[in-house]
C-alpha cells in the first residue's frame, strides 16, 4: 500500500505511514465492512405453484443479491444494481420439443429467459415478479432494514466470530469451504420474538446442512433445522420469546463443497459490542508517536540556515 505524500520517493510504505496504520487498527477504527439495505424471505406464486425468493438489496439500489429457487432444484441468483442487466438470465428449464408446423422433427425450441423485477413499495414491503420461459410468479414480501455483512468468515461453534456493526444487522452472507465446514457468529439479543432464515440456493441435491441458534458455547440450545433438498435448502427458526443475552448462530456441514449461504434476521440483531470511534489507550500512544515522527521529519527536511558575517 502507498499513500501519496508520505512516501513520495519510493513505492514502499514509509515508517510513519506504518505507524499510523497500526494505530488505526489498534484503536478500532477499521471495522467489519457492510452495506445498509433491505432483506426479505418469501414465496412468489404462479399458476403451477410457487418459488422461494430470498435476498437483499442496498438502500441506494446499486447492489443486490437475490436467489430464486424453483422446484426440482433449479435456482437463479440475480446480482448487481436492482432490476439491472443481471436480472435477466438464460432459463435452466429443460429444452422444449418443437411441435409447431415447420419445425424439424426432433428439434427443440431455443431456451427462454428467466427474469426478476423487484418493486419496493416503501420501506416495509416490496412487490416481486419472477418469470421463467413465459410462466409468471408474483408476490409481496415484508422487508427487514439493517446492515448487510457480506462474505463474513465465521468460526467454529466453540469460537464464533463476533458481529460488529454500528446498527441493527439484517443479513450475513458467507461460504462454507472444505477448510472451514462451520460458520458460526456471536450476536446480542435484546429480548422478544425472534426469527431467522437460512438459505443455501446453490447446494448440491445430495447435500445436508445443520442450521442452529443457541447460547454461546453450544450454538444449538434454542433451535435447529436441517437444510436439504426436501426444504429447498431454506428453513426458518422462530422463537416466540427469546430472553435477552448473547447468542450464536451458524451453519454446519460435512460436505466438502463450498456453496454461498445467507442468514437473514427477520428480527434484526445487534453487535456483541457496538463499535467505538474512540481509540483504545494503546492506539492513542501509537497515534501520538506517529504524529511526533511526522513533525520531526518535517523539521529535518527544512533547508539549513546560512549566516553571513560582514567585517
Amino acid at each position: 500500500m502507498r499513500i501519496v505524500g508520505l512516501s513520495g520517493r519510493s513505492g514502499h510504505t514509509s515508517t510513519v505511514t506504518r505507524v499510523l496504520i497500526l494505530a488505526s487498527l489498534q484503536g478500532g477504527i477499521l471495522l467489519q465492512g457492510g452495506t445498509l439495505g433491505y432483506a426479505f424471505n418469501g414465496t412468489a406464486v404462479g399458476f403451477f405453484g410457487g418459488v422461494d425468493v430470498s435476498g437483499w438489496y442496498s438502500a441506494d439500489f446499486t447492489s443486490s443479491n437475490i436467489a430464486v429457487t424453483e422446484p426440482y432444484g433449479i435456482s437463479y441468483t440475480f446480482t448487481g444494481p436492482l432490476n439491472g442487466a443481471g436480472y435477466s438470465q438464460v432459463s435452466q428449464l429443460p429444452p422444449t420439443p418443437c411441435v409447431l408446423e415447420g419445425c424439424t422433427p426432433g428439434s427443440f425450441l431455443p431456451p427462454g429467459q428467466a427474469t426478476l423485477f423487484v418493486s419496493p413499495t416503501n420501506n416495509a414491503v416490496a412487490g416481486l415478479q419472477f418469470g421463467d420461459t413465459g410462466e409468471v410468479f408474483t408476490g409481496v414480501e415484508a422487508l427487514t432494514y439493517g446492515w448487510i455483512l457480506n462474505d463474513l468468515p465465521g468460526g467454529p461453534s466453540s469460537s464464533p466470530t463476533p458481529l460488529q456493526s454500528s446498527g441493527p444487522i439484517a443479513v450475513i452472507t458467507g461460504s462454507l469451504s472444505a477448510e472451514a465446514l462451520q460458520d458460526y457468529y456471536d450476536f446480542q439479543w435484546l429480548s422478544g420474538a425472534f426469527s431467522v432464515t437460512a438459505t443455501i440456493p446453490d447446494a448440491s441435491s445430495a447435500a445436508s446442512y445443520l442450521f442452529s441458534v443457541g447460547v454461546s458455547g453450544t450454538c444449538a440450545s434454542q433451535g435447529s433445522a436441517t437444510l436439504n433438498s426436501a426444504d429447498s435448502f431454506a428453513s426458518t427458526i422462530a422463537i416466540s420469546n427469546l430472553p435477552s443475552g448473547q447468542y450464536c448462530i451458524g451453519i454446519d456441514t460435512s460436505n466438502t463443497t463450498d456453496p454461498p449461504f445467507q442468514i437473514s434476521f427477520n428480527t434484526p440483531v445487534t453487535s456483541i459490542s457496538p463499535p467505538s470511534s474512540v481509540p483504545e489507550p494503546s492506539g492513542l500512544v501509537l497515534l501520538s508517536l506517529g504524529m511526533l515522527a511526522i513533525g520531526w521529519r518535517l523539521l529535518t527536511r527544512r533547508s539549513p540556515l546560512h549566516l553571513t558575517f560582514r567585517g
